[in-house]
């Protein structure tokens, strides 16, 4: 798992934030289930991890029971749809891909355009499954790294 966490890692461009969150659902319906882990990261401890301002919350999905790998698979899979594809890696049978999706939208206190952007970030293999989503907005490669490499 710690390998898969890694390529991730590797593979991280500068991340960002969007206003819908599809994850949730998905980290609340793995967290039950045995053999699958979770983590939610706020601003704050992300920050207090080495992150910039910037960084919203981090949600992670890791799945080591092979019988789920399929359906973490479908799952990613039907809320990427939305999202750009920015990057794959196929490897010895594990694939690592980046999806990035970026919304504008005016700010509630001030009203100014404000670009919020989101990184996915899945890396399936036969045996397990880990999908990370970084939001926040200006979040560079080496913190979210040392974010990831602390966890």
């Amino acid at each position: 798992m710690k390998r898969l966490i890694l390529l991730i890692m590797l593979c991280l461009p500068s991340v960002a934030m969007a206003q819908t969150d599809h994850i949730a659902p998905l980290v609340d319906k793995y967290s039950t289930m045995k053999n699958c882990s979770t983590v939610v990261l706020s601003g704050d401890m992300l920050r207090s991890m080495g992150a910039n301002a910037g960084v919203e919350y981090m949600q992670m999905i890791a799945v080591e029971d092979v019988k789920l790998i399929g359906e973490l698979k479908s799952d990613i899979e039907a809320i990427a749809k939305g999202y750009n594809l920015l990057m794959a890696v196929n490897s010895s049978g594990e694939l690592v891909k980046i999806y990035h999706v970026t919304q504008v939208f005016k700010g509630e206190k001030d009203n100014k355009r404000k670009e919020l952007q989101e990184y996915l970030i899945v890396s399936i293999s036969e045996s397990e499954g880990v999908v990370v989503r970084l939001v926040g907005n200006d979040i560079k490669l080496n913190e979210a790294t040392s974010i990831l490499e602390n966890l």
